[in-house]
């Protein structure tokens, strides 16, 4: 079969038949020849390996031999058709095919068929690969595929959808079995169809993991003809042998509802604050100034109860526009600030207290065990400022002391403040960080805003705020701060 037109040639160039019949015994495939009568005339040792056959048992065998008993009778038809018409090519083309060991064990394979002319008619050499690993690995994938909780597909270079998971399809309206081979255009609301397929040849230029549509709000189309705000990642896989592409859609709709509540929330209780601010500021001083000029009138009179109730509605007064500042600025809490700088505990808390001396007989002890950290300084500033003023605030003794602590994790540098005053009930704990609620006697000029300030502002920078109370001798207030130690921005900044 490998006679050439110069026979000198030929044995120069071809390789001998020693050396053809070693290269086939040692090929790591499975080969076996098979006749016009399907029996197989040679076989390498791959294959018999493969099948659990004693070496050279299977010679003068029937091919069908290897066959599971429920394809026999059909694959005979397949081989005499074969024959009829030989030509290189896979054998099976889409199915799962199967071979069956001597123990009766059935496992996947490929097979490929090669026609090989010959001085005793014509014959088939056929390339068998045990493919059971590699079916393993891809059950496997199918497996975690369909379990994931997010949306994913995977479509073809010619935008045809070769798998997709049963939480995309059903977020859209559809079944799994609907959408596999369509084309992905179907879920693109009509006005992006034109520039995707653009878009996405550039991409398979690139082949890179990225996210879709940067900057752009992205929609899928439902079934019904709504569309579905989305984010969509990127990843070129290969998948049957092909290079394809990886999407992993996330419906945002919640997310997007939920944060279009929250600003508007947070726009309301801005203008509220204002509003409140601008309209109740004036009638405050006009009161303020009507008390200063009764008490003016009543100067030199002996009417001591009239002068007392003046200072109480001034102070009245005064409160009031303490709550006000007070409402302003948790309002202004709720914006992130993002001017990061390096911010040394120890000189910070000075700073604080040169603005806001503690009393006489309030005693400070400081051990900040930390390095300086890059963290945006005001807010911060403005949130110890509001933990050592409610450590003042409620003390009930003239006299007290507040240690204040910090150390870094692995994220966050974690500040500690502690008080010896009279605590926190345990019924008053959980509405400490609330609006306008205060633990202790009102008279203390408190408004109840500071911790829920100080709760807002460690928040929104990516920081907490939890109560420790009481301590080990049943009083005293222990507030633990966590504040992020590495600069945190969200994705739309």
């Amino acid at each position: 079969m490998f006679d050439g037109d110069d026979p000198q040639a030929g044995r120069s160039s071809l390789p001998d038949s020693n050396l053809l019949a070693r290269a086939f015994q040692a090929a790591p495939n499975g080969f076996v020849v098979i006749d016009g009568q399907g029996r197989i005339t040679a076989v390498n040792a791959a294959l018999e390996t493969m099948f659990g056959r004693p070496p050279g048992s299977l010679l003068g065998e029937p091919v069908e031999t290897l066959l599971p008993d429920a394809v026999r009778e059909m694959h005979r038809g397949h081989r005499a058709g074969y024959f009829r018409h030989p030509e290189p090519r896979a054998m099976g083309a889409g199915r799962i095919l199967y071979g069956r060991r001597a123990d009766g064990h059935e496992f996947p394979v490929e097979i490929g068929l090669n026609p090989l002319p010959s001085a005793q008619g014509p014959l088939v050499l056929a390339s068998v690969v045990d493919i059971s690993e590699r079916m393993a690995l891809e059950w496997s994938f199918r497996g975690l595929f369909d379990a994931s909780p997010f949306g994913l597909v995977i479509v073809d270079d010619e935008g045809l959808i070769a798998m997709v998971n049963r939480v995309l399809a059903e977020s859209l309206g559809y079944t799994q079995a609907t959408l596999a081979g369509k084309p992905l255009s179907r879920l693109l609301p009509e006005r992006y169809r034109g520039l995707h397929d653009g878009l996405m040849q550039g991409y398979h230029a690139k082949a890179e993991a990225r996210m879709m549509g940067r900057g752009r709000d992205l929609t899928a189309l439902h079934a019904d003809g709504t569309e579905l705000p989305v984010e969509i990642g990127l990843s070129r896989v290969r998948w049957q042998g092909r290079a394809m592409t990886l999407a992993a859609v996330s419906d945002i709709s919640v997310r997007n509802h939920l944060e279009k509540q929250l600003r508007q929330a947070n726009a309301n209780l801005e203008e509220f604050t204002y509003v409140a601010s601008h309209d109740l500021r004036s009638p405050l001083r006009g009161i303020a100034d009507l008390i200063d000029w009764v008490r003016d009138e009543l100067e030199g009179l002996d009417v001591p109860v009239a002068r007392r109730n003046l200072d109480r509605a001034s102070l009245r007064v005064q409160r009031m526009e303490r709550l006000i500042d007070d409402l302003l600025s948790y309002a202004r809490a709720g914006r992130a600030a993002t001017e990061f700088a390096s911010v040394d505990l120890t000189l910070l808390l000075r700073g604080i207290l040169d603005m806001q001396p503690l009393p006489p007989a309030m005693a400070l002890e400081l051990d900040i065990d930390a390095e300086p950290f890059l963290a945006t300084p005001t807010p911060l500033e403005a949130t110890l400022r509001n933990l050592l003023g409610n450590a003042v605030k409620h003390h009930d003794r003239a006299s007290g002391r507040i240690r204040v602590s910090a150390r870094h994790d692995d994220r966050h540098c974690v500040i500690m403040v502690a008080d010896d005053g009279p605590g926190i009930p345990a019924g008053a704990q959980e509405r400490v960080f609330k609006l306008f609620q205060t633990a202790g006697n009102a008279d203390r000029g408190s408004s109840g805003i500071g911790l829920a300030v100080a709760k807002r502002l460690a928040e929104v920078h990516g920081g907490s705020i939890e109560l420790v109370s009481p301590l080990c001798d049943g009083r005293g207030t222990c507030l633990r701060l966590r504040w992020p130690r590495y600069p945190q921005r969200s994705s739309h900044e």
